[in-house]
């Protein structure tokens, strides 16, 4: 839910050009280059998937989807952005699609940031920490497209980009504060009585860390507090975002 609401309110942001991964923004280039679609990316099967294309109406904004490594049906991020990307779009009467790369790399990813402007997408929503590179690629690029990333920090764009503080007047990110309600669910856990939790993360990537650390910490200042013995935490991930 948390996410669903975040996503909304940044798509809302983007509509109404109140864009920026931080509040000091630098002045985005007023010169646009055209990148042509790449091969791959207009014979990938993959990249025409579409969902059911919301009412347009008389609206020129459209929304385009780009899925991580996961798709639609991840029960994960992939599957929470397309379904809130989706019922925004609806509720709103803009046209939505999502594209999916043929594999899990920056050029396949740019590929499909390039499928959907050429589609004529000018809002591109990208969730996980992955599309940073994609991002810092493609924004300059495409000045008057809206990019929306989740999970994507200002470390990660520094990253990518080689920039210190990097900020673009077309990119907004919205990061969480995973580590608090994996802090209060490990504290609820051991307040309720228990004592041998488990925490199963789907892989280690910087979000799903975050929460797994909170919930250690959370169950080991509930014992502290409480005066708990003998709390014990199985720590794993399955390597995978679904099944």
């Amino acid at each position: 839910m948390k996410r669903i609401l975040a996503l909304t309110l940044a798509l809302a942001l983007a509509v109404f050009s109140l864009a920026g991964c931080s509040s000091s923004k630098e002045e985005s280039s007023t010169e646009s280059s055209t990148a042509e679609t790449s091969t791959a990316a207009e014979s990938s099967t993959a990249a025409g998937e579409s969902s059911t294309s919301a009412a347009a109406g008389d609206s020129d904004i459209k929304i385009a989807m780009i899925t991580d490594y996961g798709d639609i049906t991840d029960q994960s991020f992939n599957q929470t952005t397309y379904e809130a990307c989706k019922a925004f779009a609806e509720s709103n009467g803009f046209d939505f699609t999502y594209y999916k790369p043929e594999g899990n790399s920056t050029p396949e990813r740019v590929a499909m940031v390039d499928k959907a402007v050429s589609d004529g997408y000018n809002v591109v929503v990208m969730p996980g920490y992955a599309f940073a590179e994609t991002i810092t690629e493609t924004a300059d690029t495409y000045p008057d497209v809206k990019f929306i990333a989740l999970d994507v920090s200002q470390y990660d764009l520094d990253k990518s980009s080689g920039e210190d503080g990097y900020s673009r007047d077309n990119v907004y990110c919205a990061v969480y504060q995973e580590e608090l309600p994996g802090y209060m669910a490990g504290y609820y856990a051991v307040a309720s009585g228990y004592t041998k939790l488990g925490f199963l993360g789907g892989m280690a990537v910087p979000a799903v860390q975050r929460y797994g650390y909170g919930f250690v910490q959370g169950a080991d200042a509930a014992a502290k507090d409480l005066s708990v013995s003998g709390v014990e935490i199985n720590y794993a991930y399955g390597n995978q975002f679904y099944g």
